[in-house]
């Protein structure tokens, strides 16, 4: 292949366009634990990315016998990437986001250790369980605390409360992205789910920044539902660029800077969304 479509192959391979929201899930992450570096803050997004993009890899080649028959697209399958690459780049670069992890504080270390414990099992059983949306779920919340544990706070109760609202967010947004879950009375708890990180939002601060704050939130989410009425797949991916709105919420901030940077981030993620499948 040319260096353009080889490239392009393997940013499908890892879901590129959702990495956005990885980095502003550890920067709300981080500031919810008392902030620290902007050099630490880069650390933890770089390991975070490592963390995410191998698992994506390793999705992928645990999905090849499943992608062979419904999606033969895929990268691996269609033959675009080898497997044998794919291989090592799942081996080294969780290895690689560790060591990241280690220069930054023992505590993250660990915390990231678990998330890649929990991803691996994720990627394993994801298709065999019907729980995996919950274990997805956890990855998130893990590179929460992850992030805040590289903070001076630490673990802060905002950090802690953040991090389970975004797990129930992601888990509601999993199962719709399952199938398991559509616009109708039956599962109508799942989608109760995406409003955790406004009724988080409330519960440690109902000022009016904070609910200026959750604004975009809501405003994004009442988009997903009526994109929901015309295509089952859409609301996804948009929801999935939601969770920088999420993580904005999470530090309500009251200064500009802050707002224009996950503005930024947002645009980023739609942005890749319309070269790089987010799903």
């Amino acid at each position: 292949m040319k260096a353009p479509g080889q490239l392009r192959a393997w940013l499908v391979l890892a879901r590129a366009s959702n990495l956005p929201t990885v980095w502003s899930n550890c920067i709300a992450g981080c500031w919810l634990g008392g902030w620290n570096s902007w050099a630490t803050v880069l650390l933890l997004c770089t390991a975070g990315s490592l963390f995410y993009i191998g698992g994506m890899f390793l999705n992928d080649l645990c999905d090849v016998a499943f992608d062979r028959q419904y999606k033969p697209d895929r990268p691996i399958v269609a033959g675009a990437v080898t497997p044998r690459a794919v291989v090592a780049a799942a081996i080294v670069l969780p290895c690689a986001g560790l060591l990241l992890a280690l220069a930054i504080k023992p505590n993250v270390l660990l915390w990231g250790a678990i998330l890649v414990v929990v991803i691996t099992a994720y990627d394993i059983l994801h298709k065999r369980i019907a729980w995996a949306p919950l274990l997805m779920a956890t990855c998130r919340f893990l590179l929460y605390l992850m992030a805040a544990a590289a903070g001076v706070l630490g673990l802060t109760p905002r950090a802690l409360g953040f991090a389970l609202a975004l797990a129930l967010y992601v888990v509601g947004l999993s199962y719709l992205a399952r199938g398991e879950s559509r616009v109708r009375r039956t599962s109508s708890f799942w989608l109760l789910l995406l409003f955790a990180p406004v009724a988080a939002g409330f519960y440690f601060d109902s000022t009016p920044v904070a609910l200026l704050c959750a604004l975009p939130l809501l405003l994004w989410i009442w988009r997903a539902f009526v994109l929901a009425k015309q295509s089952a797949g859409r609301p996804v991916s948009v929801l999935l660029a939601g969770i920088v709105l999420v993580d904005l919420l999470a530090i309500s901030p009251t200064s500009l800077l802050p707002w224009l940077g996950f503005a930024a981030l947002f645009g980023a993620a739609l942005l890749f969304q319309r070269y790089v499948p987010a799903t």
